[in-house]
């Protein structure tokens, strides 16, 4: 079977500000712009484990390198 993991964070203003008073405002504020990151991953669960099929670049570093225009990692 495969199975999609799709953690994320999202800035949604219509659900944060409300709950501010909560939070550490002046930490998330900043980010209220940026709306939101969501990393998916297409994994393979057998009867043995699993084994993730996805393969994209992770790090930061990895990212920006792709980005400007380097080879994917492998």
């Amino acid at each position: 079977m495969v199975i999609t993991v799709e953690p994320g964070c999202y800035f949604g203003a219509a659900l944060l500000l409300p709950a501010l008073k909560f939070l550490e405002e002046a930490a998330l504020l900043p980010f209220m712009s940026f709306g939101g990151v969501r990393i998916e991953d297409n994994v393979l669960v057998t009867a043995t484990g699993a084994e993730s099929l996805t393969h994209v670049p992770r790090t930061v570093g990895e990212i920006e390198a792709v980005m400007a225009g380097g080879p994917w990692p492998a």
